[in-house]
């Protein structure tokens, strides 16, 4: 029989992950999915880039007053940028001249898409070097494109250059991408995705408030609801309880032992308060497990990130100290990453990568909600 660390019901692990509020920069969508400033996601988009680049930089590089909340993308003058989604251009500023109505110099050139499903992207630095300008390469915003123009996925809209304050800079894109609730996140696995690059998520459980609620015992025969949640819950579980029909059969009958056997509970197909408290902490857990998806960023000391908050969170569950879950990888996370390592048996280098993250799966028992497309 696998075994998993032992993991407390949801009090403690509620305590041992924080019940403070999450911070003001957070979203919670109808679907009730929280975004929090700086979350890596997963958001279908074509990268923004046609043609050569040599790189790009990180979300959370710092700034003379801020982080970036952005990805730079290096590439030559004039090369190709396109919409990462379909969406209308809600707005263009092209000039930093005096007398300009809307000046703002550290924007020019730039685009902004708003996104048919409400999220948006804004594509800055594009090309100002029309004739008689710095070195007269060419106009960087495409034909067309003005506010109330809509684009679709892949669609021209300018090219990249080095306007506003990146004119000292070697030339590249700025993107920024916002949620529908005006939430700068990270979009490192969607770049990456785009790019070609299998990403492994880990999926989300979702809301599942009557079956935690519930007090009874569920078994075979009943049929209710909290049996469909459960169906639920056992699907994203990757285990197999046939129709999500609210009906407890012989499949979720199996699928609830399953479960029980790989969280290290009696499997009696039985879900009572034990069998309750482990799926919560599976759905606490998930909530705070982007960071595990394979092919996430190399975390090391001195990141910041909404990533490396909940590493934080996911190394005190595991029974490691990495300090207060602030999103910073200093001195205490760290240490935290190598004692952990070494209690896995893997190189004790303080660096989170795939072997790490793989590590984390398996110490919190997360492996079968991992998806790799």
């Amino acid at each position: 029989m696998r075994r998993v660390i032992r993991l407390p019901l949801v009090a403690a692990l509620m305590l041992a992950l924080g019940t403070s509020a999450l911070p003001a920069a957070a979203a919670d969508h109808a679907d009730g999915t929280i975004h929090r400033y700086g979350e890596v996601v997963d958001y279908p988009m074509v990268f923004p880039v046609v043609g050569t680049y040599y790189y790009w930089g990180s979300f959370w590089e710092p700034r003379s007053n801020d982080v970036h909340h952005a990805v730079d993308i290096m590439a030559d003058k004039l090369t190709p940028v396109v919409a990462v989604a379909a969406g209308t251009i809600a707005y263009v500023n092209w000039s930093p001249t005096p007398g300009d109505p809307n000046p703002n110099p550290s924007r020019c050139c730039s685009v902004v898409v708003q996104h048919d499903d409400g999220w948006e992207t804004w594509y800055i630095h594009l090309n100002n070097d029309n004739p008689g300008t710095d070195d007269g390469q060419g106009w960087g915003i495409a034909p067309g494109v003005a506010v109330g123009a809509h684009v679709a996925a892949g669609d021209l809209i300018g090219w990249v250059g080095d306007s506003g304050n990146a004119e000292e800079t070697p030339p590249h894109l700025h993107m920024e991408l916002l949620d529908p609730e005006d939430v700068l996140v990270d979009p490192f696995t969607a770049l990456r995705a785009s790019e070609g690059y299998q990403v492994c998520l880990v999926n989300r459980v979702g809301t599942i408030d009557t079956l935690l609620a519930g007090t009874g015992l569920l078994q075979r025969g009943a049929s209710s609801k909290e049996v469909r949640q459960l169906q639920k819950f056992l699907v994203v579980f990757r285990r197999e309880p046939g129709p999500v029909d609210g009906i407890f059969g012989p499949l979720t009958d199996g699928a609830v032992r399953s479960f029980q056997d790989v969280r290290g509970l009696t499997a009696d197909g039985i879900v009572g308060s034990r069998t309750r408290g482990e799926i919560a902490v599976v759905q606490t857990l998930s909530d705070r497990s982007s960071v595990l998806g394979m092919t996430g960023r190399l975390l090391r000391k001195g990141l910041y990130g909404g990533d490396v908050r909940e590493l934080q969170e996911l190394l005190r569950v595991a029974g490691a100290d990495p300090g207060p879950a602030d999103g910073y990888y200093g001195s205490l996370t760290a240490a935290a990453v190598k004692a952990f390592q070494i209690a896995q048996k893997l190189d004790a280098d303080g660096l989170v990568g795939d072997a790490t993250r793989a590590g984390l799966m398996r110490a919190l028992g997360l492996e079968p909600l991992v998806d790799c497309g």
